[in-house]
């Protein structure tokens, strides 16, 4: 059964956003990029999307997905989709993102030799979310499991 992981949200200005929830909140700085911050505060991520400069944000702001991690993500995406989900990520669009980091297989993202695996789904609501593996959390995210 997965456990919520992380929130993403979109803004304009993803550094500005992460020192409130930081100041506010006590959450801790993990990882950033052009395109995203990463906070923690331990238990749940929260994911700053530049809606400027990320392509899967670009022009967005609020919510952007949910992410949730299992031990088998095979067995949570068959459930999700069973439950009503759809999957969201073209095959064309997982292999122009992961080209550098890995190899796409059957529409799952692995990366090479850290067996990290993701899978992008819409509720039958249109919110979107994503399935990780704990691989992917640790070494995408680099936050303890």
């Amino acid at each position: 059964m997965g456990k919520l992981r992380h929130i993403a949200i979109a803004v304009p200005d993803a550094d500005e956003t992460a020192k409130f929830y930081e100041q506010a909140f006590g959450m801790k700085r993990v990882r950033e990029s052009v395109t995203a911050v990463m906070l923690t505060d331990g238990v749940v991520s929260l994911a700053i999307l530049n809606n400027q400069t990320s392509h899967e944000a670009l022009g967005h702001s609020g919510l952007h997905h949910v992410g949730f991690i299992t031990e088998n993500v095979d067995e949570a995406a068959m459930q999700a989709e069973k439950s009503g989900a759809v999957y969201a990520d073209k095959a064309e669009n997982v292999a122009k993102r992961f080209a550098n980091r890995g190899q796409l297989e059957d529409g799952k993202v692995i990366a090479a030799a850290r067996e990290q695996e993701q899978r992008k789904y819409v509720d039958p609501n249109g919110v979107k979310f994503d399935i990780v593996n704990d691989a992917h959390a640790r070494n995408s995210w680099r936050l303890p499991v």
